[in-house]
């Protein structure tokens, strides 16, 4: 996982970058770092880490590009860890279209630019996302001007997010602890976690604690123990 410390007493938008490509999110720190109006918040390489990072470096926009971004309910989720973060998606042409387009603005999206696009493009699109809906120029032909502004969105309900505290559980559920340990790792009463793990269940629409950490480690919202973290770069 990326960490970052707060680079205190400069103003601008802290910007967190989620992608699986290390040269890519190099890429993304130069920009960042050549803005007077942005700064750093860190990078990551995966969800688990990604979110995590929002966790503790409280970025004001991520953007969220190539294999980080799995499944629609990695937004809700980034957003119910921390309200006031504005995801802006970076999109692969195969993703350039009205359906896919629909599915991130209705799951909580702030932003939609290619990943493709020049810098000077995804600078707009993070700027914008932290006061409005943006749809990039090049891509608001794919989407009616009501469904850009959330008048009429695309009759499909995502489904509802875990909340922090729920994703925590899922971790430690993963890591083989038993309701009675996780109560004493995170300090709470055990009924607490054990309606914590219902949430998590409902939510991911699982049948038992080991389907759900099965579905999790399918839509990348868990990796393997052991497995190399994204790259780290401390904000100065």
């Amino acid at each position: 996982m990326s960490t970052t410390s707060a680079v205190h007493g400069k103003a601008g938008i802290r910007v967190a970058v989620a992608d699986s490509l290390p040269l890519f999110r190099e890429g993304l720190f130069a920009l960042v770092r050549r803005s007077t109006t942005m700064r750093w918040a860190g990078h990551a390489g995966t969800a688990p880490d990604l979110l995590r990072l929002v966790e503790h470096a409280h970025p004001d926009v991520v953007l969220l590009g190539a294999g980080v971004n799995r499944q629609p309910q990695l937004i809700p989720l980034l957003t119910g860890v921390r309200n006031a973060v504005a995801v802006v998606v970076l999109l692969e042409p195969g993703q350039l279209n009205r359906a896919h387009l629909g599915e991130l603005l209705r799951a909580g999206a702030r932003g939609v630019v290619a990943r493709a696009a020049d810098p000077l493009r995804i600078t707009e699109a993070i700027a914008a996302a932290t006061r409005q809906i943006h749809v990039d120029g090049q891509l608001r032909g794919l989407l009616l001007p009501r469904e850009v502004a959330g008048a009429e969105p695309l009759p499909v309900t995502p489904r509802p997010a875990l909340s922090g505290r729920e994703y925590q559980v899922l971790q430690l559920i993963a890591e083989g602890l038993s309701t009675t340990q996780i109560a004493a790792s995170l300090l709470l009463s055990v009924e607490t976690i054990r309606t914590h793990v219902r949430g998590v269940l409902r939510k991911l629409a699982a049948r038992d604690r080991t389907h759900a950490v099965a579905l999790a480690f399918r839509a990348g919202l868990l990796v393997v123990p052991g497995q190399p973290d994204a790259e780290r770069r401390q904000a100065s």
